[in-house]
């Protein structure tokens, strides 16, 4: 794998936080990852190469981000509660 992908990917993630900040939930997490799914989706069936690599950042910055906030996360915190059944 590139470094400079990697480095672009940990990039896009530290922007989505500083302009969203941390996600409420999994569950708002999913519907953001969903959301950059269908736009990677959209540039694969239009064919659109650099559309289908900035959607594959876009999503594994905001898979990423998720990755993080679980890991990061005590199990008492609001993020765990919101996120648990």
């Amino acid at each position: 794998m590139h470094d400079d992908i990697m480095h672009e990917i940990e990039e896009r993630a530290a922007l989505s936080a500083g302009r969203y900040g941390p996600f409420a939930s999994t569950h708002e997490a999913l519907g953001v990852a969903l959301e950059e799914w269908d736009e990677l989706r959209a540039a694969i069936h239009s064919n659109k190469l650099g559309s289908v690599e900035m959607e594959c950042i876009d999503l594994a910055a905001v898979l990423l981000r998720l990755a993080h906030h679980c890991r990061s996360m005590p199990p008492d915190s609001r993020f765990a509660h919101r996120s648990g059944k």
